[in-house]
């Protein structure tokens, strides 16, 4: 019998590669990418992420982020939040929260306030009060008084 000899070569579809004279096209490991007629597959850049076989990488949602040659998204965490295609989350600011995967943070509402990075909002004690987006709270002033969670002092009467 005489052995056949391939006489033309074909191209290798997006997701897979080739390397010189390969017999077969190899598939692309989750976390990069290639288009067709590849002979490498490219790491996904920061903030996107792909499976096995992938043409090409997925931007991550908003309130998620990844790293350079990502498989997968990650969550970010209460008190951080993060816009579509991050490559990190970012902290709220102080007098704002988030949960976890947020892709922005919410201002306290008044007599709350928080730190920087913060999951959730405190009441103020009694005897203060806060606006809205505080950091702290303020004492009332002589002769004005608050409950637990005030957003204003009120005169004594």
């Amino acid at each position: 019998s005489v052995a056949s000899k391939a006489t033309t070569c074909s191209s290798c579809d997006g997701g897979t590669y080739s390397e010189g004279l390969a017999v077969n096209c190899s598939v692309c490991v989750s976390g990069t990418a290639s288009s067709s007629r590849a002979s490498v597959c490219t790491s996904c850049d920061a903030g996107k992420r792909s499976g096995d076989g992938a043409a090409s990488c997925e931007s991550c949602a908003g309130g998620r982020y990844a790293a350079i040659g990502s498989a997968n998204c990650s969550a970010c965490r209460g008190g951080t939040y993060s816009s579509a295609g991050a490559s990190t989350c970012s902290s709220c600011d102080a007098g704002k929260y988030s949960g976890d995967r947020a892709s922005s943070c919410n201002s306290c509402n008044g007599g709350t306030w928080s730190n920087a990075s913060a999951s959730e909002c405190s009441n103020c004690d009694a005897g203060k009060a806060s606006s809205t987006g505080a950091s702290e709270c303020t004492s009332c002033d002589a002769g004005k008084r608050s409950g637990n969670g005030a957003a204003s002092c009120e005169s004594c009467a």
